[in-house]
This record gives structure tokens, C-alpha cells and sequence, in this order.
């Protein structure tokens, strides 16, 4: 159902033996190579299959920020799932992107293309870290390896603080480079590409020092930093919400009562408006006139509007309650600001700056907080929410046990889902697949 990757490049490696007949059955219009050049822009092009396709639908629905209404989306919204849901994920993980990552990694060290080798280390690390925060143990060392045909499960933490490892070695190499391409718009290097990415990772890891020092590094001063997807009106380039709304399964997906948009919906008895806050605006946004679906039209799910992997808002609210939960309240309170600034900017209603005594005990956003540090969090987490689609924000509500109160959807747990579950076809064909785990208990790192 992804539209996006017209084709999928396989490429093997070829073992050669002596045999009379060596020779015999070659098949000249099949591959043997691939340039580096299309390696790299396949595994760039694959990012959309994670960052905007099925895992940020399943996390959009799983948070609420999205609400799943017919057939298979509607099981999803009461968080009925089997392996098999997530097959296609593993494989755009795994199949797709960590596979390609790393044949272009070492065609790169051997053609010794410095610059190629430390943007495949980028996203190498992104896919590893991805696909651990959502499914907890994952293969990581033996992956695509010949002396290893069902790879061993390594620890979630483990793979994550590798990642991180495999984003700092490419930031070494690639770090000063633009990272603006034809997939990928940004005025961004892949120096700040790579530190905004740590800074997500980092802060799973509860790394709050780190994390906002990696997300200050990033230096994202406004959208113009965003490392967005590129759509078009082109066939295959369109946003891929517009896409599944317009063109896939209309009506499956819809924005109808959920938790995100009572939040910007005046009236409700959760919305975030203020004195100083209107998100009428921000609203229209994400939801269609008819108070239901997607903004398909001139909103987030617009047919032409770019998709972001790591925005300006994530990493400026990653900085926000990094620095609350640091005490830092001057650097929290700068941060919200910032983003407050471009909400207006951007969506034309009031954002006006807040003030500390704004969070302290029975301010205008001091969400029941006796503390100012604790409302700032609380802050900072829901603008998030109310700003990044998809798997960040799904992250976020299970990091912190729905510090933000995310209703859940089914009356027969008290949790929202914690993880996703492994692919059927992994259970099926790797010997050391770690068993089945159930998707409403909590990953190693948030236990």
C-alpha cells in the first residue's frame, strides 16, 4: 500500500565456484550490482515507509491522536492486532532499509567515499534505533550477515545506544554536508540531522543531559530545518496521508474524536486555549470542514505538503522538558517560546509568549502541577503531541505512562499499547526468534 516505492532494489552478493558449467544458466537482464548512488537514494526514499506510512498510522491511532473508523483500521482502534499487521514494517525495516543502508555503507568504505559512507552510517542508525524503540529486543549484529541465517535478539537498550554509535561515526564523516537531496528538503547538514536524531533516541534512554545537549547541537531555529519528505502532485510523490485517505481507503483513517483534536477543539473540556493561546487555526489544520477527517485540502495530510522525520517542534520540546527535568527553567521556557513564536507565525492566531509564573501553582498552564518544572514537562510533551504525527508522539505517551492522559480506547486495559508486535513471517523463519509478547506490556527501557 505504499505508493511512494514505486520498486524495491534487491541486491545480492554473488559467490563464485569452479564448475564446468560455471556460466551456464547467467541471466543477463538480472542484477549483480547496483550503483552506489542508487543504493543510497533507495535507502533514503525507504524512510517514508517508517516515518509516514503504516508505523506512523498504527502510533497516530495507538496515542489517539488519530482515530482508525472502518474495517481494519477500526479493529486497530480498539488495539486488536496480530503479527501479520506488522510484517510490512518489519521488512521496511529490515528488508528495505537496514539491508540497503548497509550495502551502500560498504560499497562506500571500498570506494572509499567518505561522505557516502557517513550518510549510510545516519540511516543505518535510524532504522536499528527505530525498529528497537517499537518491538523492544531486535537482531543487530548478525544482520545480513552470510555466517548468520536467523541472526540472534539483541537488548533494546543495547541496539539503541549502537544506533546512536553508527549516527556519531556518520556525523563524523558526512557531518558538514548538506543533507538536502531529492528526496529529503531541509537547510540542514547531516550534523544536525544526526544530533536531532540522538536527541530522540537519548531521551528514550531517560539521557536527559545528553539529550538536550544533542538537540541544542542540532541547532533546528525554525522549520526551514526540518528533514522533510518532498511531495509533489506528481503519480508516487504525493503525501502519503493524502494518499491513504484519497486514493487507498477512504474513510478507514479519520481525526474524528480523538484525544489530539479535542485538544485544539474550542469548546472541549481539554482544549489548550488560553489567554494567550488561540488553536482554532491549528485545528482547521488537521481536521476537515466536515469536523471528521483528515485535511486532505490545505492541511497537515495536503497532497503536496512535505512530511517531516524530525521537525523544529521535536527537537525544541525535546530540548523544553529536558531542561525541566533538568531545572534549567530559563532553557525550558526559551524553547516553548520558540515554538509558540512559529505557531503564530505559522498558523496566524495567538501564541503569545509565556512567563514562569504562566507554570507555577494555579498559572494559566500549570496542569494541576504544584511545581513549575512538572507543568513545563507536561507543556512540552503536549505541544509535542500536538505537533509531531506518529510514532515520536506514541513513544512519548509510553515513556513517560501517559503522563498526559491519553484516554484509551478499549475497556478491557488500563494501558494503551506499549510496543508493536513481531513480524509472523520472523516467527516463522528465525530459529532464534525470542517468543511471543503481548502488545500491552511495556518495553525494557520503559519499565
Amino acid at each position: 500500500m505504499k505508493k511512494y516505492i514505486a520498486s524495491i532494489l534487491s541486491v545480492f552478493a554473488l559467490i563464485s565456484c569452479e564448475a564446468p558449467v560455471e556460466g551456464l544458466n547467467d541471466n543477463p537482464n538480472e542484477f549483480t550490482d547496483a550503483p552506489i548512488s542508487l543504493l543510497l537514494n533507495h535507502a533514503l526514499l525507504n524512510v517514508a515507509s517508517i516515518a509516514e506510512a503504516e508505523p506512523a498510522r498504527y502510533g497516530a491511532i495507538f496515542s489517539d491522536q488519530l482515530t482508525g473508523v472502518d474495517r481494519q483500521y477500526g479493529t486497530l482502534n480498539l488495539y486488536s492486532v496480530t503479527g501479520a499487521d506488522f510484517d510490512e514494517v518489519w521488512d521496511d525495516l529490515y528488508g528495505r532499509g537496514i539491508s540497503q543502508t548497509q550495502i551502500a555503507k560498504q560499497k562506500a568504505q571500498d570506494g572509499g567515499n567518505a561522505l557516502v559512507e557517513g550518510q549510510a552510517l545516519i540511516l543505518e542508525g535510524y532504522y536499528f534505533a527505530e525498529a528497537a524503540l517499537v518491538f523492544n529486543d531486535v537482531p543487530y549484529a548478525e544482520v545480513n550477515s552470510l555466517d548468520f541465517a536467523d541472526p540472534v535478539y539483541e537488548e533494546q537498550e543495547a541496539v539503541i545506544r549502537a544506533a546512536i554509535g553508527l549516527i556519531d561515526q556518520g556525523i563524523a564523516k558526512a557531518g558538514s554536508a548538506s543533507a538536502a537531496n531529492n528526496v529529503f528538503a531541509t537547510s540542514s547538514s547531516w550534523a544536525q540531522v544526526g544530533n536531532a536524531l540522538k536527541a530522540r533516541y537519548l531521551l528514550s534512554l531517560g539521557e536527559y543531559q545528553n539529550a538536550h545537549d544533542a538537540a541544542v547541537a542540532a541547532n533546528f531555529s525554525s522549520n526551514d530545518n526540518d528533514w522533510s519528505i518532498k511531495h509533489t502532485t506528481a503519480n508516487y510523490g504525493e503525501n502519503l496521508f493524502w494518499q491513504f485517505e484519497v486514493e487507498q481507503r477512504q474513510d478507514y483513517l479519520k481525526v474524528e474524536n480523538s484525544y489530539m483534536s479535542r485538544l485544539l477543539k474550542d469548546g472541549e473540556d481539554v482544549y489548550r486555549g488560553n489567554a494567550k493561546t488561540d488553536e482554532t487555526a491549528r485545528y482547521n489544520f488537521y481536521v476537515a470542514p466536515n469536523g471528521l477527517s483528515m485535511n486532505t485540502t490545505d492541511g497537515f495530510a495536503a497532497q503536496t505538503r512535505n512530511f517531516p522525520v524530525v521537525s523544529f517542534e521535536e527537537v525544541q520540546m525535546i530540548i523544553a522538558e529536558a531542561a525541566a527535568r533538568l531545572n534549567l527553567a530559563e532553557n525550558s521556557l526559551a524553547a516553548i517560546n520558540k515554538v509558540r513564536a512559529s505557531n503564530a507565525a505559522k498558523f496566524g492566531t495567538t501564541y503569545d509568549a509565556y512567563v514562569l509564573a504562566d507554570f507555577q501553582a494555579g498559572g494559566m498552564v500549570s496542569h494541576g502541577e504544584s511545581s513549575a518544572f512538572n507543568a513545563m514537562i507536561k507543556e512540552s510533551l503536549f505541544e509535542k503531541y500536538c505537533s509531531v504525527i506518529g510514532v515520536p508522539s506514541f513513544l512519548d505517551v509510553n515513556r513517560t505512562n501517559n503522563l498526559i492522559n491519553v484516554p484509551i480506547k478499549n475497556s478491557n486495559t488500563d494501558v494503551i499499547p506499549q510496543r508493536f508486535l513481531y513480524s509472523s513471517a520472523e516467527q516463522a523463519s528465525n530459529s532464534n526468534f525470542p517468543g511471543l509478547v503481548d502488545i500491552f506490556v511495556k518495553t525494557d527501557i520503559n519499565n
